[in-house]
């Protein structure tokens, strides 16, 4: 497992991850685009209850909250959670570590308990724009492994933390990167509201694509 120390560093892109990362760009259509949209004008307003319906549809749809043996007990109080935007600590940063063990309590439909990264990720990312998604794709272009799920659960909340720091300082240093930023400006082009997305939030996308159409060469 990597230390905190080697997570906060900078991951630096081969010719095989932009070249991934260019085909994807390609594979990211306006249509894909439309539900992430429709999530944050909707976040965004004092919403109804009927737009708060049609939130946490557009939200399970997109990213798969019904799977997972997740009961309705822990839809509920991560929806809660969402609603409410109690993800800060009095520092303004997301309170990973709490949310986790908050959620941590719902057993799922299998009668076990687990840390619930990929979502809590989702949860803070719809919030703040410069938290990175976790989740399966996004281990695999870094080349990491997460911990065994028999490793303590501080242990593992604490280098899911680094993870998504070291993730995060990637993202905004790939930028700099004049191949990155055409791929980035491409994204935006497809509609004028992608200006107001963070960077972080357009790499979630790119990424996402080169691990689901599997697109990165070893």
């Amino acid at each position: 497992m990597a230390t905190s120390k080697a997570e906060t560093k900078i991951m630096k892109l081969e010719k095989r991850h932009i070249e991934a990362l260019a085909k994807a760009e390609s594979w990211i259509f306006h249509s894909d685009l439309c539900p992430h949209l429709e999530l944050k004008e909707l976040l965004n307003n004092k919403m109804t209850p009927q737009e708060r319906e049609r939130f946490r549809y557009l939200f399970i749809k997109i990213y798969g909250l019904n799977r997972g043996g997740l009961t309705k007990s822990f839809i509920k109080k991560y929806f809660d959670i969402m609603f409410d935007g109690s993800i800060y600590k009095d520092s303004g940063q997301p309170d990973y570590s709490r949310i986790l063990n908050t959620l941590y309590k719902f057993k799922r439909k299998q009668g076990d308990r687990s840390l619930q990264f990929s979502f809590v990720s989702k949860l803070v990312a719809i919030h703040q724009q410069s938290s990175p998604l976790y989740d399966t794709h996004v281990l695999a272009f870094f080349g990491v492994k997460a911990p065994a799920a028999t490793i303590d659960k501080k242990i593992r909340i604490n280098w899911y933390i680094d993870f998504l720091d070291h993730v995060r300082n990637s993202y905004i240093e790939w930028e700099k990167d004049k191949r990155l930023r055409l791929l980035i400006s491409k994204i935006k082009a497809r509609d004028s509201r992608l200006e107001q997305f963070d960077t972080v939030r357009l790499m979630d996308f790119l990424v996402w694509n080169v691990g689901n159409k599997k697109l990165l060469n070893k």
